[in-house]
């Protein structure tokens, strides 16, 4: 199965999708490239408020690295036995 990580970018502040702040840059260039360094691929942007204009909000994803997976299943190697089956004589 395949596990996946969000972030979203406000101006110069990556966030979790909970709202907690994972980093923040001087300028959002600096903030657009160090998420693509890290393998974040864009996949929504929210346009700003119109009541609030703001900035907009962009939405990150990616693949969770394997070293953070918890054995969701695990593989058995079991010997093969060959069955042969023999006709009465």
């Amino acid at each position: 199965m395949v596990h996946w990580e969000h972030r979203y970018l406000l101006g110069t502040m990556v966030f979790t999708i909970a709202g907690d702040v994972v980093r923040d840059f001087e300028e959002e260039y600096e903030a657009w490239s160090w998420l693509e360094q890290e393998g974040w691929g864009l996949v929504a942007i929210e346009p700003p408020d119109p009541v609030r204009p703001g900035a907009c909000k962009y939405y990150f994803k990616r693949q969770r690295p394997p070293e953070y997976l918890t054995k969701a299943s695990t593989t058995e190697t079991r010997a093969a036995v060959k069955h042969e089956y023999r006709e009465k004589r």
